[in-house]
């Protein structure tokens, strides 16, 4: 199954529309998803593995694929 992380940031002003980007995916398709926010030790911890260096990011099977808020047909290409 697809494993997909949003990093993203509570400060963030277009981490929301990411957010609702990747619920409106999860409620067509079956993936695993998850939220993490950059600012805590398991969004640093991310940030450092990947050089993030901007939210949102977003990870998926382990590769940093979007930076920013990806077009909608493209993220459903990863979990369709």
């Amino acid at each position: 199954m697809v494993k997909v992380t949003l990093v993203h940031a509570k400060w963030c002003n277009v981490c929301p529309t990411a957010i609702k980007l990747w619920h409106d995916l999860k409620s067509k398709y079956d993936f695993e998803y998850e939220e993490v926010d950059v600012d805590l030790p398991e969004g640093q911890a991310l940030a450092a593995k990947y050089s993030i260096h901007g939210v949102p990011t977003t990870i998926i099977d382990g590769k940093v694929e979007f930076i920013g808020v990806p077009k909608k047909l493209k993220a459903a290409s990863f979990v369709s």
